[in-house]
């Protein structure tokens, strides 16, 4: 490997780990945080926030714009190209914020509850915000500086959530307490990526570079609210045709799952979007790698964890959520199985744009928008279940058009998929199994208690799984795949090195 190879894969490594702890951090404080917010508001309330970030999510798609994006992949970043930068998302945040604003009634009535109007007003300041910290946010990626962008994380979430949105809660004891708890974290945020960055804010609006700065903001932001559709279209039928407390608890249900996905995302996406758009499209073997590797330590690793809790929902959300939230249990399960495909379509994403092909990950996901939209109607004139385990499918069909789009162009043939695949579906089958078993007996003994029966599953599973995931490893995973997991790999404490079902991946 080159020097610059070599330096590129060390701080890419630095990266994951800094990336890591920020995560771990941050997915304790949201873990702990979330839960005691939806315990002490209820499906009702936590529905009508539910509403609003269904709103606000989409439009700060439109205020980020995705012109930012660009400064990842610029060879070289002039003072000129941030400001030019800047100026655009400020004056596009500005318009996207006002719009949120006015026509907050009028979405609110249309999302089925007026008692959302003024949450979404609220909230409109956070596309500005959001918009407003765009260019830091994309320099700091470009440095792969994720110590930076993890505290700023970290801590906007602790001033917004922690310091305000529970004692607000305790307080007023309804929606109020989650909309500044947000407002707080966004504008910490910004002022916090901003002073690692500081870049120039004077307005400048055009530069040599700008239309191909501006092209490269549509192709990101269309993509992004084709990636929106299709993640919320379901919550936005589901508040549209029922009642505040089911957006309530199909919200709480998939943010139980969804934020420690989107946390362990957040790591590995940005530093392997970094790292891949560093190689260049001429070494397409090495990217080919790379996303063999990241897929095999998702469907290996991660993806048998999903399964457990998709076997074990029921009790989990009685453990943690309480009996105000007994809907939520029969949500979990499917979404917890739609995570790992979560994952693979999350990581084939920065591949396909790494590849230069963009537009063609674009062009791939309009077939699976329809059928997506055609299903959660169908799916929503019964039970709301139905829509989750609609989801949960769709989910699993866009991850496959996804992989194959990554395959084409990557050159990847179906018998090496097939390999990275097969030992993390063998896994989960195994784990399903384990998990299955413990929950019959803990019913045969009479045991009913989400504290007596998590223990009795969970304890034995994971002996179990280490030993099948020890035999797993020794089928034959790609060398181009291993080789891409070994620097990360290695990384691991010596103790975790030794385990056979580790082993089996270090070795030459």
């Amino acid at each position: 490997m080159s020097a610059a190879g070599s330096d590129l894969a060390g701080r890419a490594v630095r990266a994951v780990r800094w990336g890591a702890f920020g995560a771990l951090a941050k997915l304790l404080l949201q873990f702990g945080t979330q839960i005691l917010l939806v315990r002490i508001l209820g499906p009702d309330q936590y529905g009508l926030f539910a509403i609003g970030v269904l709103v606000v999510s989409l439009a700060t798609f439109l205020a980020d714009f995705g012109m930012a994006y660009g400064l990842i992949q610029k060879p070289e970043v002039s003072d000129e190209d941030l400001r030019c930068v800047f100026t655009w998302q400020v004056l596009i945040g500005l318009m996207v914020a006002a719009g949120v604003f006015a026509a907050a009634p009028l979405i609110a009535r249309g999302l089925g509850d007026v008692r959302a109007t003024g949450v979404i007003a609220g909230l409109s300041l956070v596309c500005l915000l959001n918009a407003i910290s765009a260019p830091s946010l994309n320099m700091l990626k470009r440095r792969m500086d994720f110590r930076s962008i993890q505290m700023a994380q970290i801590g906007s979430y602790v001033a917004g959530y922690v310091m305000c949105g529970l004692p607000l809660a305790l307080w007023l004891g309804d929606v109020r307490a989650l909309g500044i708890a947000w407002l707080v974290q966004a504008l910490v945020s910004t002022g916090w990526l901003y002073s690692a960055v500081r870049h120039p804010l004077a307005p400048l609006w055009n530069t040599a570079d700008r239309p191909a700065m501006l092209s490269t903001g549509l192709t990101v932001m269309v993509t992004n609210l084709v990636n929106w559709a299709m993640q919320n279209v379901d919550r936005t039928i589901v508040a549209h045709r029922y009642a505040a407390a089911s957006i309530g608890s199909y919200s709480a249900a998939y943010n139980l799952i969804y934020t420690p996905t989107t946390t362990l995302l957040g790591v590995i996406q940005p530093v392997f979007y970094s790292a891949t758009a560093r190689m260049g499209t001429a070494d397409l073997p090495r990217q080919a790698a790379a996303y063999q590797g990241a897929l095999l330590l998702i469907l290996l690793l991660l993806a048998p964890l999903y399964v457990a809790v998709a076997v074990l929902s029921g009790p989990i959300v009685a453990l943690l959520y309480g009996p105000k939230w007994t809907q939520a249990g029969a949500l979990l399960a499917p979404f917890a199985l739609a995570m790992p495909a979560f994952l693979v379509w999350g990581m084939s994403t920065p591949m396909l744009w790494s590849a230069g092909q963009a537009r063609r990950e674009f062009r791939s996901q309009l077939p699976v928008l329809a059928l997506w939209l055609a299903v959660c109607a169908a799916a929503s004139r019964g039970p709301v279940t139905g829509v989750a385990w609609g989801v949960a499918v769709l989910f699993a069909a866009r991850a496959a058009t996804m992989v194959g789009q990554a395959c084409q162009v990557l050159s990847i043939g179906r018998a090496a998929m097939l390999k990275v695949i097969l030992p993390g579906l063998l896994a989960c089958l195994a784990v399903a199994a384990v998990c299955q078993a413990g929950l019959w007996l803990a019913a045969r003994g009479g045991l009913d208690s989400p504290w007596l029966v998590l223990p009795l599953v969970l304890l034995p599973g994971w002996a179990g799984t280490m030993g099948v995931l020890a035999t797993v490893c020794r089928l034959d995973v790609p060398v181009p795949a291993r080789q891409a997991l070994r620097p990360v790999l290695g990384r691991l404490p010596a103790r975790l090195r030794t385990l056979r079902a580790l082993r089996g991946l270090l070795e030459e």
